[in-house]
């Protein structure tokens, strides 16, 4: 957007693209338990960057997601050794 700004034109379908990629980032962060400000943020700076900012996004989504994927499966440590009285 900041290159659109600076040359006054905009090519049609690269706006195309950008609404694409806001969708997307709405579709994505809408269901994120994250306060209201860091979800503007994230949409104001795919708007301003475009396709580099998405994909920034993309990124900070997916290692969120995988963090709180880990934190979920925490795994207790089980039992050693044999357990009932059958055969080892």
């Amino acid at each position: 957007m900041i290159l659109f700004a600076v040359l006054g034109q905009v090519p049609t379908i690269l706006l195309v693209v950008l609404g694409i990629c806001l969708y997307l980032v709405w579709v994505d962060i809408k269901n994120e338990p994250v306060d209201f400000q860091i979800k503007l943020w994230w949409f104001l700076l795919v708007l301003i960057l475009h396709v580099p900012g998405y994909l920034i996004f993309r990124v900070w989504i997916a290692v969120r997601r995988h963090r709180r994927d880990e934190e979920a499966q925490a795994s207790t440590p089980g039992p050693r050794g044999r357990r009932g009285d059958g055969p080892a």
